[in-house]
């Protein structure tokens, strides 16, 4: 698995013991905060590299489930984490937002 840099892994620890119900707006802003050249896309990227090693899980769900929330939508290089991330989404979490989820990830 490729070594993620730094500054990404900070990030990701940062925002994961954070309860103050941000949102992806907050993650990415933070992101360009602490790299000037990072684009709303690296954000995605990142959120996908934390699935992708399994850790970092309430920073993925957060972030996905906000930018539904709030966008009714995620980037189409999210769909494939947010499909799997809706497999292990409560039932209150899947009454609220997979009925927008549904129309733009299917």
């Amino acid at each position: 698995m490729p070594h993620m840099a730094l500054y990404k892994l900070k990030l990701l620890d940062e925002f994961e013991v954070r309860t103050d119900g941000w949102s992806f707006d907050d993650f990415q802003n933070r992101l360009m905060d602490i790299w000037r050249g990072a684009t709303r896309q690296d954000a995605a990227s990142i959120i996908n590299a934390a699935h992708r090693e399994g850790r970092w899980p309430r920073t993925v769900r957060q972030y996905l489930l906000s930018r539904i929330e709030v966008a009714g939508h995620v980037e189409p290089e999210l769909e494939a984490t947010f499909i799997e991330l809706s497999d292990s989404l409560t039932g209150q979490e899947r009454a609220q937002w997979c009925r927008t989820a549904t129309d733009t990830v299917h």
